[in-house]
């Protein structure tokens, strides 16, 4: 992996991580000591993230040990990446600084949105009262109040609700399913929608209910109780997220529209005048009206040209060279507006900027000098000395000679062997007599497709005659074993397959196994081998380290981070015994 490439997995890694997680904000309980330093619960937490649900509190205990492990080796390589001066390396505080920005955003929206979107026990217990039921709702969607309402009046005069749907919704699906959504939960829909259609009873219609996509007229068709919802404690863990998740798109949808409010960009329309005028006078009019009129050839603007001002904001500005740079390697043309059309070029332009508008308003905030961002900045320094330590100051042997690359390869002849695959055609069946009366039927190829074609179960095969393509005894034992020993043009079977149906087959083709030719592997194997040496040494060294640090673990602490009563009380294993 090359060093740029690595620093940005690092930056991705961390941010993910942190972004809407609440990073770093977990206690400071120690979960183990490293020499003098001290592994804190928030500091753990800045690694891991549960991303999936555990069979028990064991299960988790177990995946947040290992974890536990990786960041104590990650610490010994800081550790040691200090003692080696990699700290005071002028290619780390280049790359330190060049994503210092992006720490800064994220620690904005950490406090500004992640920071006030952590469910209260009420909220939780709110959203696990709305999914007691699910229902069925059909509806209709249209532009205005005016329309709705007189649509409403019609279906109250007893017209045909599924008939208006299908005339009069602008929902792209109505004219398939005349208006229906189907059964759903809470949740699903957006607020206006769901909190209508939740408070009706099966059987009633709404009044003209407002949201981003028009008026809706709601009918409630059934109400069912929810069968996916269970006890509570069991579904805690889900609704906590599911209601940070709410809470924070709302939040960001607010907080976003307040930063568009007060960072409005300000278009000066005497350069986009200008620029329209240009291109009349460079171009002649038949040419011209061939372009577009949302883009310019920079090659035509001097230097002057190229640094008028194109907008304005609170904070900053863009030129006309950066906004054709930047819109033609990250806006296609078709989505690029005119340059008299103001309000879209304005919108386009704040999309643009929007990173360096968020790093104004990080430094007004004073996040800069938060101590929570410095900590982030910091751990992701560390990190990237951990991988410099690793990469490039822990020692290796010398790489393999050409003798141990062949001796590799004439040990390993099977992983350099590419396998026999077989081209067939099937006629898959689940009745075994059938499938022994067809094949007496069948006397050549064609017929074998045409009968395919009728009655091979394998529907989405049908089309090709039953065409398989290649098979390998890897996806289709028992097929191509019966494949292998039918010549090929030749018809076997029926076989019992992997399915518990019964198979016909045609053989179109067969190739042997075949071994890959050493010249053409040396460098792979050398680059195989050269890997296990690091992962060997790396290993190696992990072991002297340990063995030359003072480590503790306080797997009582860890323990605390699990919350036992979310799992089934059949679960007896969750202690540190």
């Amino acid at each position: 992996m090359s060093r740029k490439r690595l620093f940005g997995l690092l930056v991705l890694l961390s941010l993910a991580a942190c972004l809407w997680s609440g990073c770093g904000k977990s206690g400071s309980e120690v979960l183990a000591i490293v020499e003098d330093y001290e592994i804190t619960i928030k500091e753990y937490n800045d690694f891991y993230r549960i991303g999936y649900p555990f069979r028990t509190a064991q299960d988790e205990f177990t995946a947040k040990r290992q974890t536990l492990d990786s960041v104590i080796i990650t610490r010994l390589l800081i550790q040691a990446a200090y003692e080696n001066n990699i700290d005071k390396l002028e290619e780390l505080a280049r790359v330190v600084l060049a994503n210092k920005d992006k720490f800064l955003i994220i620690s904005l929206l950490q406090r500004k949105i992640a920071d006030k979107a952590e469910p209260s026990e009420t909220e939780v217990k709110e959203l696990y009262k709305y999914l007691e039921y699910k229902i069925k709702v059909s509806h209709i969607l249209v532009a205005d109040h005016d329309t709705a309402q007189v649509l409403l009046e019609r279906i109250k005069n007893g017209e045909n609700f599924e008939k208006l749907a299908y005339q009069h919704s602008t929902d792209p699906s109505a004219k398939r399913n005349k208006g229906d959504l189907g059964y759903f939960t809470w949740g699903a829909m957006v607020d206006e929608f769901q909190e209508a259609a939740f408070s009706m009873e099966p059987g009633e219609v709404s009044p003209p209910v407002k949201s981003q996509f028009g008026y809706h007229i709601i009918k409630v068709v059934d109400k069912l109780p929810n069968e996916l919802r269970t006890d509570f404690k069991t579904m805690k863990g889900l609704l906590v997220e599911q209601v940070r998740s709410y809470k924070s798109n709302k939040l960001g949808e607010q907080y976003f529209d307040d930063i568009k409010s007060r960072y409005a960009v300000s278009i000066d329309t005497a350069t986009c005048d200008y620029l329209l005028h240009k291109r009349e006078t460079i171009y002649p009019p038949q040419l011209l009206k061939t372009l577009p009129r949302s883009d310019f050839d920079l090659e035509q603007l001097d230097r002057n040209e190229r640094e008028l001002i194109l907008a304005t904001w609170d904070g900053g500005q863009m030129t006309v060279f950066e906004y054709l740079t930047r819109a033609n390697k990250s806006i296609p043309r078709s989505m690029r507006p005119d340059f008299d059309n103001y309000d879209s070029l304005a919108a386009i332009i704040f999309r643009l900027k929007m990173n360096d508008i968020m790093v104004v308003e990080a430094h007004r905030e004073g996040i800069d000098n938060d101590p929570e961002f410095l900590e982030k900045l910091q751990l992701f320094k560390e990190l990237a000395m951990a991988e410099i330590m690793r990469d490039d100051s822990i020692p290796l042997p010398p790489p393999p000679e050409e003798a141990a690359v062949r001796l590799y390869y004439d040990k390993h002849l099977e992983e350099f062997t590419v396998p026999a695959k077989v081209h067939i055609h099937e006629i898959l069946l689940s009745d075994e007599l059938k499938a022994q009366k067809l094949k007496k039927e069948l006397r050549s190829f064609e017929d074998f497709k045409r009968a395919a074609e009728k009655f091979t179960e394998r529907l989405g095969k049908r089309i090709g005659g039953g065409n398989l393509g290649y098979v390998q005894k890897a996806h289709h034992p028992e097929i191509f074993e019966e494949a292998w020993k039918t010549p090929v043009g030749g018809i076997g079977g029926p076989v019992l397959n992997e399915d518990g149906k019964y198979s016909l087959i045609c053989v179109v083709d067969k190739i042997d196994k075949e071994l890959k030719d050493y010249l053409g592997l040396k460098r792979e194997i050398m680059q195989k081998l050269v890997d296990e040496q690091k992962k060997d040494a790396f290993e190696k060294w992990v072991e002297e380290r340990q063995q030359s640090t003072q480590i503790i673990i306080n797997e009582d602490v860890l323990w605390s981070t699990i919350d036992k009563d979310k799992y089934a009380a059949v679960d007896t294993t969750g202690s540190s015994d």
